[in-house]
Formats: C-alpha cells, structure tokens, sequence
C-alpha cells in the first residue's frame, strides 16, 4: 500500500506535468532546489499542508486535484 507521501508526491508530479512546468522550474516558483522536488515527488519527505497550498498555488491548480 502506498503512503500519503506518496500519492501526494504523484499528484504534485502529475499537476506539474499536465501544466508543462518542470522539475527545475517549480524548485524555482517554490524557492527551493530541484533535488526537493525530486524527493517530494517521489514520497521522500513529509510536507506540510502549508507547503501543498503554496504548491497548489503556484501550479495553479484546486484542491480537489489532491484531495478527492
């Protein structure tokens, strides 16, 4: 069974790719370094809920895209 951060990680990746933005430049957008997203994507760290609004911010995404 897969983790939270996992899944969470997947759909971060997938809402990145749908837009065409890549790993370097959402490090970029979120002013971190391009191994955090890496790490992020696949389920490696925990992030806050804080941190998935400011993703979903700047991916420009909704909610209901990471919790149905």
């Amino acid at each position: 069974m897969e983790s939270s951060k996992e899944i969470i990680g997947k759909l971060i990746k997938y809402n990145r790719q749908l837009k065409n933005i890549t790993p370097q430049q959402l490090a970029t957008m979120l002013g971190v370094d391009r191994q955090y997203i890496w790490r992020m994507e696949n389920g490696k760290i925990n992030i806050t809920l804080n941190y998935l609004d400011k993703i979903i911010l700047n991916l420009n995404c909704k909610h209901d895209d990471f919790l149905r």
